[in-house]
């Protein structure tokens, strides 16, 4: 609950909450999250705008492109610290201010590339999307990195349906 002291009124009033429980099981999600926060900071250093601007010949233009494109992906990025650094997250539950889930969508997906980039390259995407039947076989970096691709995935699917 926050206060709000606004002209001198001392008036209590709640942000909305969107809460809910993973279908994960508490180990896992302790044991990949050392490994997200990882994934998270190497996300920042992955991040690349220039291939997202057109071709133009205006450097100006191009700069506040990058400027603005760099400004929502902190928004995105600190939503997304916010969720992971959460008390509550490493059992399961999911706390999320309403105001925050466009950032926490959009940090989510660039998580999810950024292990779709690195821990799990070598896996095909027709593996990735049938459940991964070799899991068993495959390195401890490929596992984790699959957890954490699912978790996320799952976050992702929760708030979208708490949304609509």
């Amino acid at each position: 609950m926050r206060t709000n002291y606004n002209a001198g009124a001392c008036k209590q009033f709640w942000k909305k909450m969107i809460e809910f429980s993973l279908q994960v099981e508490c180990h896992i999600i302790q044991a990949i999250l050392p490994e997200m926060g990882k994934l998270f900071a190497l996300s920042a250093k992955v991040e690349e705008f220039a291939d997202l601007f057109p071709d133009l010949d205006d450097p100006e233009l191009k700069e506040s492109w990058n400027d603005g494109l760099k400004e929502e992906a902190k928004g995105d990025r600190n939503a997304l610290a916010r969720l992971l650094k959460s008390p509550r997250l490493p059992y399961g539950r999911v706390e999320v201010e309403e105001d925050d889930v466009d950032d926490l969508l959009r940090g989510l997906t660039e998580i999810r590339f950024t292990i779709r980039k690195t821990s799990l390259k070598s896996v095909a995407d027709e593996e990735l999307e049938s459940g991964m039947p070799s899991l068993t076989s495959s390195k401890p970096e490929v596992r984790i990195g699959y957890f954490s691709y699912l978790l996320m995935a799952e976050i992702q699917e929760r708030l979208i349906e708490e949304i609509v």
